[in-house]
């Protein structure tokens, strides 16, 4: 409604606009522009209310579609007009409120942003070297919330008290770090320390991290509890280091990630497209493969089998400090990296507690980093490649080999609503993926679904991912194998919790899959040929030409490749020799 030429307005925005600057952004532009009203969390999203001039109304909307925080992502905007409320002459924040359902979005974990590593980097400043320097625009998200709304008291900064400097922060307006959740210094915020591989005290927050770069560049094994779990941490220049490594991990062959301080050490290592640059130095910062460059100098034992290097730069404050006390025990003129991969033994889960890794990591590291802000969520790594466009064009786009950290638990948008559904995922290299409304939500990378430790990972993803979203499936997908830890999943939960559930084809998946994700809706040609799988003749598929229309929910198989003998059944897949003297035999090659 209209007096005196002065309107009232309610938006409601959903999307990604809690814990990530957006109540701050609006009090400043509500101010801006000479306005009144509120602005607050709530399970329908922000709810703002604005009053004033058109023209000044108009001036926010268009800031409002200018100058949004750069972790924001508006998913819908309504608004409506109220009756002007008489004598209001301030713009306030007010306090979240909670509920049943919601339509917001949980902001993934975020790589330091400049304005923090400055910070880190003043001798000046409070937060010289703090590991745990963030703002609203950086740091934890996902890895530490429980619940939303996204405020303090449901993550593990809870059982943190602020002092009186970073509670001024943490209530002023127009600071940066205004409501920033994860908001700490040295003096009131989570600290870390070293310790021998028994749990015995080597050295505290002072001196650990400057400790701890001596040790590795003697040649040691390191577990340093991070963002979204532990890594396994040595010298990657060092190949007895990196021989060790493997050989306590038993991981003989696979690839191990390296972690370099910037891009210009990257430069040094691999031959990187703009592409890979922005993604090192973007908002996720995941593990990047590139191809070596003429000047690759870690060692052999890094990444034996292939002519590329998993690369990545520092995404929380802790490695940066590590990599600056690493980097100034080395030669100038020579990259200075660490191996940085996952805290586990191969197949298992990462370590995200600290008396988890004591237990499940003494026989791999020499010492620990530890820290005392709980991981809520483990989360690995994500990874990534530059490929070239399909056009021919110069260009690359990025393809995931793992989306996880930084990445994750944002959602895929669909072409249209739809009911909750779970889809369970894979036998190997699982995740999980639950629908709400018109988005899709896939899990971290959860791993090979081949041991107790992954099957209650897996379930404990699940049920976050429920409560978080606030959702209850309405039917279960899972793959046509009998056998698979997933399709015992998803027979318990339909059996406890009276949800339907159905079968499908694993390829037939890939195909749904990628048409969900591009919108496309009607019938689709779709070759899958990323391996084998039970088919729905009950013989191995693996490599097939498939018809699917996703409006009719109809499939159906045109072509596949000529069947192949499997002497010993699953014995021959993990031994694929066995399939060539097969094949050999049968072509006459014997």
């Amino acid at each position: 409604m209209t007096k005196n030429n002065i309107s009232r307005r309610l938006l409601t925005v959903t999307g990604q606009v809690q814990g990530v600057g957006f109540r701050p952004f609006v009090y400043k532009t509500a101010l801006k522009h000479n306005l009144s009203g509120t602005v607050l969390n709530s399970p329908e999203g922000v709810l703002i209310e604005l009053q004033g001039s058109e023209d000044a109304l108009n001036g926010f909307d268009q800031s409002f579609k200018d100058d949004l925080p750069r972790l924001a992502r508006i998913v819908s905007l309504d608004k409506k007009n109220l009756d002007v409320v008489e004598g209001e002459e301030k713009f306030c924040i007010l306090a979240s409120t909670a509920g049943e359902g919601h339509c917001v979005l949980i902001s993934p974990d975020v790589a330091t942003c400049p304005d923090c590593f400055e910070d880190m980097n003043d001798p000046q400043n409070r937060r010289y070297e703090y590991p745990f320097t963030n703002c609203t625009n950086c740091g934890p998200r996902y890895t530490i919330t429980k619940s939303i709304p996204y405020d303090r008291p449901v993550t593990s900064m809870a059982c943190f008290e602020l002092c009186d400097d970073c509670r001024t922060e943490y209530e002023n307006p127009l600071d940066r770090r205004f409501h920033a959740q994860p908001n700490a210094c040295a003096g009131c915020g989570p600290k870390v320390w070293l310790t021998d591989n028994e749990g015995n005290e080597i050295a505290g927050p002072e001196t650990a991290m400057r400790e701890l770069a001596k040790i590795l560049a003697k040649g040691k094994i390191a577990g340093v509890k991070g963002l979204g779990g532990f890594h396994l941490v040595c010298d990657a220049s060092n190949p007895e280091a990196v021989r060790t490594l493997r050989e306590r991990k038993n991981r003989p062959d696979k690839p191990l990630a390296v972690m370099v301080r910037e891009v210009d050490e990257a430069h040094k290592l691999a031959d990187l497209t703009a592409n890979d640059i922005e993604l090192l130095e973007g908002l996720q910062r995941p593990i990047v493969l590139a191809p070596k460059g003429d000047n690759y100098s870690l060692a052999p034992e890094i990444a034996p089998d292939t002519d590329f290097i998993g690369l990545m730069v520092p995404y929380t404050p802790l490695h940066q400090v590590l990599l600056k006390y690493f980097s100034a025990l080395n030669d100038p003129e020579k990259p200075s990296a660490l191996v940085m991969t996952s805290g586990n033994m191969s197949s298992a889960p990462i370590c995200i507690g600290n008396r988890e890794a004591l237990k499940r990591l003494p026989h791999i590291v020499d010492i620990f980093l530890f820290h005392n802000r709980d991981i809520l969520i483990r989360v690995d790594d994500s990874v990534a490649r530059s490929v070239p466009e399909f056009s021919g064009e110069s260009e690359s786009r990025t393809v995931f080999m793992r989306r996880a950290r930084g990445f994750t638990p944002s959602p895929v948008f669909l072409a249209q609503n739809g009911p909750c559904v779970l889809g369970t995922g894979p036998e190997l290299k699982n995740t999980l993926c639950l629908t709400k409304g018109d988005q899709a939500f896939s899990s971290q990378h959860i791993g090979d679904m081949q041991n107790l430790e992954t099957a209650n990972f897996w379930n404990e993803i699940r049920l976050h991912l429920q409560s978080i979203l606030k959702v209850k499936p309405e039917l279960i997908v899972h793959d046509l194998h009998p056998d698979y830890l997933t399709t015992g999943f998803a027979e318990e939960i339909s059996h406890t919790e009276g949800i339907e559930t159905a079968a499908l084809q694993h390829h037939y998946a890939h195909i749904y899959a990628v048409l969900a994700e591009n919108k496309h809706n009607g019938p689709a040609l779709g070759l899958a040929l990323d391996g084998t799988g039970l088919g729905e003749d009950r013989t191995i598929w693996g490599g097939e030409c498939l018809l699917v229309d996703n409006e009719k929910l109809a499939h159906k198989r045109l072509a596949h490749f000529s069947h192949l003998r499997l002497p010993g059944g699953e014995a021959a897949v993990r031994e694929p020799w066995r399939i060539a003297r097969a094949a050999a035999k049968d072509l006459g090659l014997d």
